[in-house]
């Protein structure tokens, strides 16, 4: 809701109790609002019924204190949050914070809690001064933010190597020149290292230190298999919790958060106790109880099962509101071992599950290493109650408890569904160690992916596009030259429902999926070369495309390129090598007969002002699903879809349907539910010439749809058979919106008639896979489709070149 005339003061609005009330600077100037606060506002108006309600500047007011201190924000408050913004057909990557069932909604507050109660408790048992091991578990953290960033980025990010990176810039806050830590450059970089508030030369234990300074004088980082010292002290056991984000695995994490301790700590008592504490923790985030949670770190560690378990089981014993006495610990003669410190934190954790202050003052208070016991114990009960949990004058206390908060932050946005990939994010946690990130002028355009809200998961949506064109008409290609009776008589009352041999595999991909790929290869290229060059020419970039894949259909180079034979005398890039796609799938005969013809130099290049033929076939729709990278501005996106189709097709009606289904793909791509992208292309067609016929056979798509799934005969009364643009384009739709987000239904509603089947299946397919993401997209589709490694790939390539960060491949993608 936008309220023009909300930003006036002195505005009269009904109190709840039924008065009157003018105030002054009570209204909500909305524009000023993000994402969070406009939901919450929404959603407490839905509750008033109306506007104007006095005790929104209250609400938001004390919204916005909990985002700038998260640290005081209640649990019940990440609740609330996460069903304000819960995205239900949003992708979500897998990782300690996110799988595929989604972000729960505590795991961030208990995240910061786990962060915070480690650093609150081990500064307790250290006399309030802050200690080496939490700083040390910080800049750990920010180097798995870099990793991950890196992985995602540039398929290349290994945990361990950020950690070890990280560790190093903590090794230079500790009074160690840069020179001196291992690293290459003349200073670190990124945003933690310069915070003066974890710059520290205390340390009460020497062992992270010592083996971090034999690493910066040149000695390989331990590993558990190679290990750099025989230590099995218990600084580094707080390192393991970390590794909870990074997968959502148990027996992952357990290796990697033993991995993070063994980089300084040889001994498996030194890092197997990182490793359960890390499973642990994953468990907490995820909302177990400690019980549970322990119990799950000790499936499988022999070493370790024994002693947590009697610790559980003594804590659980212990009587209500009292804690394990000194003498008790002392008796147990705990040493200063990773094990050691592990066992008291449990026990003490386990006493007072819900007392973070008695907990961890019996964690401090035995003969062994008290500040590594506190630290695990202010992680466990951190992580279990969020930061609400820990007493606030501790909180208050702790000077690096904003720094702690705004890396909690940024975690939680690396590794959940939507990591931020602005250039601001890379100047914080940059790629590399030292080198300072480059500022590259901006380019004077903006590509489809380059001002999505959410990137990851327009990244999959485009990925769902392409593999569901290739599903759909892998499914209902082989029954395209059948009616529905024969349909009906091969394959019962509900139609065909999955692939089927048709004298070949199952699962074989059709032409309309082999140009496909050829006009997202073309168009990739285009780009490179519109970023290497400034040269902004899509349309023959595809039609160069289009030579190499009529090259495809038993066409020698030299017969089939054209004018494009001189620059390139032999087929260059990728895709052209791939021998399977070294097939004829009965092509369209427009299509053979204009590609030939231009190469044979008998016509140019098709475009709306100059057609090639006078055709509306359906082969002119499917391969203008690329156009949707190539630009952020609806009508540019629309226009190379029409440029795509007219390169072969002269009709309209055939250009306005490829233009059509580009939009639509950008506008779901760029999280538009399908029925509002439809109303998108609507709105842009009705500014072009004739575009009445598309207009109306996408109006009568949706209103059948409105009445739910028809019978075939019905289908093809309302909107054909599927053998033009247009008709393929009204089935396709038809059966997307109809299905109301099933991607099977729809797949199977397009191909069930007598027509086009393979056409309206990739239409169909296109559509659903862009509404819903390739994520949602089952398996039995993707197991069996031909060559589908190979649509994954050039997917996932286009999308890197059309993201911020494009890689250098001339090679792969000339452009050319």
């Amino acid at each position: 809701m936008r309220a023009g005339s909300a930003a006036r003061s002195h505005r009269t609005n009904p109190h709840p109790s039924g008065r009157s009330a003018t105030w002054d600077k009570a209204t909500v100037d909305e524009l000023r609002l993000d994402e969070t606060e406009r939901a919450l506002l929404n959603a407490w108006r839905r509750t008033r019924r109306g506007t104007g309600d006095p005790v929104e500047q209250q609400l938001l007011a004390t919204w916005r204190g909990w985002q700038e201190q998260p640290s005081r924000r209640p649990l019940w408050a990440d609740d609330l949050r996460h069903l304000l913004l819960a995205d239900p057909s949003a992708p979500v990557p897998a990782t300690g914070l996110a799988d595929r069932d989604g972000v729960p909604a505590r795991a961030p507050a208990r995240l910061l809690g786990m962060l915070l109660g480690g650093a609150a408790a081990e500064s307790h048992a250290l006399g309030g001064q802050l200690g080496q091991r939490s700083t040390a578990a910080l800049f750990v953290l920010e180097g798995l933010v870099r990793a991950h960033t890196a992985a995602r980025s540039t398929g290349e990010g290994d945990p361990v190597s950020g950690a070890v990176g990280g560790l190093r810039r903590w090794l230079h806050t500790r009074g160690v020149a840069w020179a001196d830590c291992g690293a290459d450059g003349q200073r670190p970089n990124g945003w933690l290292v310069a915070q003066q508030d974890l710059r520290s030369r205390s340390s009460d234990d020497p062992a992270l230190l010592t083996a971090m300074a034999r690493i910066g004088g040149g000695q390989p980082p331990g590993t558990r298999r190679q290990p750099i010292n025989r230590t099995g002290s218990a600084a580094a056991v707080g390192l393991g919790p970390l590794a909870a984000l990074w997968s959502a695995d148990p027996g992952t994490v357990f290796a990697l958060g033993g991995d993070l301790a063994a980089i300084t700590h040889g001994h498996p008592d030194g890092h197997n106790p990182a490793g359960a504490l890390a499973v642990a923790v994953l468990h907490l985030l995820r909302g177990h109880d400690l019980d549970t949670a322990v119990r799950h770190a000790i499936t499988g560690w022999q070493a370790g099962r024994a002693p947590l378990e009697r610790a559980l089981r003594h804590g659980r014993l212990s009587p209500a509101g009292s804690r394990p006495a000194r003498a008790e610990f002392d008796a147990a003669r705990p040493g200063r071992s990773g094990l050691d410190a592990l066992t008291v934190a449990v026990r003490a954790a386990a006493s007072s599950p819900d007392d973070f202050a008695a907990a961890v003052r019996a964690a401090a208070d035995h003969g062994g290493d008290t500040a590594s016991a506190a630290l695990v114990c202010g992680q466990l009960l951190g992580a279990r109650h969020g930061a609400a949990g820990i007493p606030r004058s501790w909180l208050d206390r702790l000077p690096v408890r904003s720094t702690v908060e705004r890396l909690a932050t940024d975690a939680v946005t690396e590794f959940g569904p939507e990591p931020d990939e602005s250039p601001d994010w890379e100047r914080r946690y940059p790629l590399t160690e030292t080198a300072e990130p480059t500022a590259a002028a901006a380019p004077d355009y903006r590509t489809g992916l380059g001002a999505v809200p959410r990137l990851a998961s327009a990244r999959e949506r485009f990925l769902g596009a392409v593999l569901g064109c290739a599903v759909g008409e892998a499914l209902g290609m082989p029954v395209s030259a059948e009616n529905w009776d024969e349909i009906h008589a091969r394959h019962g009352d509900d139609g065909l429902r999955s692939y089927v041999r048709a004298g070949h595999p199952s699962g074989r991909l059709g032409s309309d999926s082999q140009l496909l790929l050829f006009s997202l290869e073309g168009t990739i290229r285009a780009n490179v070369a519109r970023r290497t060059t400034g040269l902004q020419d899509p349309a023959r970039h595809v039609q160069h495309a289009y030579q190499r894949w009529l090259h495809t259909q038993h066409l020698s180079w030299p017969r089939a390129a054209g004018e494009f034979h001189t620059g390139t005398p032999h087929p260059d890039g990728w895709l052209v090598q791939q021998r399977a796609l070294f097939q004829t799938r009965n092509p369209g005969r427009t299509m053979m007969r204009t590609l030939i013809a231009f190469a044979k130099g008998q016509q140019p290049m098709g475009d709306p002002e100059h057609p090639v033929s006078d055709s509306r076939g359906s082969s002119a729709v499917v391969r203008s699903v690329p156009a949707a990278l190539w630009s952020a501005e609806p009508g540019e996106v629309f226009r190379l879809g029409m440029r795509t189709a007219a390169l072969t097709h002269g009709h309209r009606s055939a250009w306005y349907s490829a233009g059509a289904l580009a939009l639509l793909v950008s506008r779901t791509m760029h999280g538009d539910p399908l029925p509002a992208a439809v109303q998108a292309v609507l709105d842009e067609l009705s500014g072009h010439a004739e575009h009445q016929e598309v207009s109306r056979r996408i109006d009568a798509a949706v209103r059948l749809a409105g009445t739910g799934p028809v019978d075939p005969p019905a289908l093809e009364r309302a909107l054909g058979s599927g053998w033009t643009a247009v008709d393929a384009l009204a089935i396709g739709l038809y059966a997307a919106l109809a299905a109301d987000g099933d991607f099977d239904t729809a797949v199977r509603l397009a191909v069930n008639h007598s027509g086009n089947s393979g056409t309206t299946g990739a239409v169909a397919g296109g559509l659903s896979g862009a509404w819903l993401g390739a994520p949602r997209i089952a398996e039995q589709w993707t197991a069996e489709l031909e060559l589908h490694e190979v649509i994954e790939s050039l997917a996932q390539d286009a999308v890197l070149e059309f993201g911020p960060r494009p890689p250098d491949w001339a090679d792969r993608y000339p452009a050319t």
